[in-house]
């Protein structure tokens, strides 16, 4: 990062006035040389030390602007000082500028590869002292308000993620079935939504999407589509709404098509499962088709194309599709996430991982995500994972 050039007098109402400095240098007269040259710079905080400990001490205990170190110091030197800082790293947040009589080649070539941030030989010259000592308290100086705002950030970041997995709804068990569901996002926030709500006529929706593009637009798009869906789930007439799915995909689509000049859209599995006789209405949005596992070990995919991804264009229409649970059945819908997930060898966890993962009869998602986490063999995950597991045990009386 190149530092542009500040007035001396900016700086000294500003960060040399306020700035503290460590000057390291066991004999006394240099260090009141220094002492005097940075006065005449406004720097009035300076604190001393004799020897490469105290420095040391010193760096570790009391907040500091700059330190300028001398090389050639009893019990540590200023090398040694150095590489302590370096293994801690403190070099990448504190600029040492090192002051030394010791100025052939290697010994810059050292303190550099240490992490001092410039080298200067003695006797130095007051005028290149200036300079170093402006330039390196404001560097500092941005990039302490850089990291500040990383952090601002990264906060807002952490609560945004809290917030989005909050949509998660907790997992559903009653007599006649198990609902269980994941959502992990790759990044802090993610595009992927999962959902299930129990209608008026105790009929339960599942929803799972998946927004094309990764990050906060994405977070923002799908908590748009969770709070649609929501909404129509909410209305006292929700149970004859979803009753045709197909338009209720339309509705949702039209919506989802106003005001997306990012042109992001949204692959979306919405089905409407009835307990009473195991009948099972789904629309499927350009999404990964979901697995149905039977109670003997068949796997069955659901494969009716319902239609286009949410958002695409607002006049696209939409078909839904059936299918049946028998007590013992399993469905999972998950989004490419899990499917597109990479070991180091590129090779995808795929659909045959999947069904590889159904064979025995499914426990929970978490295994699903500790297998998937295993093919990756500990790379990061490339894309947000969502799930929806629902196990069903028997016919509602």
């Amino acid at each position: 990062m190149s530092a542009r050039h500040v007035p001396l007098d900016d700086l000294t109402s500003g960060s040399l006035k306020g700035a503290r400095v460590l000057v390291a240098d066991d004999i006394e007269m240099n260090r009141e040389l220094l002492v005097r040259r940075l006065s005449r710079l406004g720097i009035t905080n300076v604190l001393q030390a004799a020897d490469g400990r105290e420095a040391l001490d010193l760096i570790t205990s009391v907040p500091l602007d700059l330190v300028l170190l001398d090389i050639m110091m009893p019990v540590m030197t200023g090398f040694d000082v150095l590489e302590a800082m370096a293994a801690r790293g403190g070099t990448e947040r504190l600029p040492v500028i090192v002051i030394s009589a010791m100025n052939e080649m290697d010994s810059v070539v050292r303190a550099i590869e240490l992490g001092a941030e410039d080298f200067l030989p003695k006797p130095f010259e007051p005028t290149l002292l200036r300079a170093r000592v402006v330039t390196s308290l404001e560097k500092k100086r941005l990039r302490d308000r850089m990291r500040e705002e990383l952090s601002r950030k990264q906060a807002e970041l952490t609560e945004a993620r809290n917030l989005q997995l909050a949509f998660v709804p907790p997992p559903h068990a009653d007599d006649s079935l198990l609902i269980d569901v994941v959502l992990e996002p790759a990044r802090e926030v993610g595009g992927d939504l999962v959902d299930h709500v129990v209608l008026a006529d105790g009929r339960h929706m599942l929803v799972l999407g998946d927004v094309s593009d990764k990050g906060a637009g994405a977070a923002l798009v799908m908590a748009r589509t969770y709070t649609l869906i929501r909404a129509l789930a909410m209305r006292s007439d929700a149970s004859d709404l979803f009753a045709d799915l197909a338009q209720a995909a339309q509705a949702l689509n039209v919506e989802l098509s106003k005001g997306n000049p990012s042109c992001m859209f949204v692959t979306l599995l919405l089905g409407v499962f009835d307990p009473s006789d195991g009948r099972l209405a789904y629309v499927n949005c350009g999404h990964v088709p979901p697995f149905l596992r039977r109670a003997d070990g068949t796997i069955e995919r659901l494969d009716v194309a319902g239609g286009l991804p949410l958002g695409v264009i607002d006049i696209a229409e939409y078909k839904a599709g059936e299918g049946r649970l028998h007590p013992g059945d399993a469905l999972l819908v998950l989004s490419d996430g899990v499917t597109e997930a990479a070991a180091p060898n590129d090779v995808l966890f795929g659909e045959h991982g999947v069904e590889a993962w159904l064979a025995a009869p499914p426990a929970s998602l978490a295994s699903l995500v500790s297998t998937v986490r295993a093919h990756e063999a500990g790379g990061p995950p490339s894309d947000d994972v969502a799930a929806l597991l629902l196990r069903f045990h028997a016919v509602l009386p």
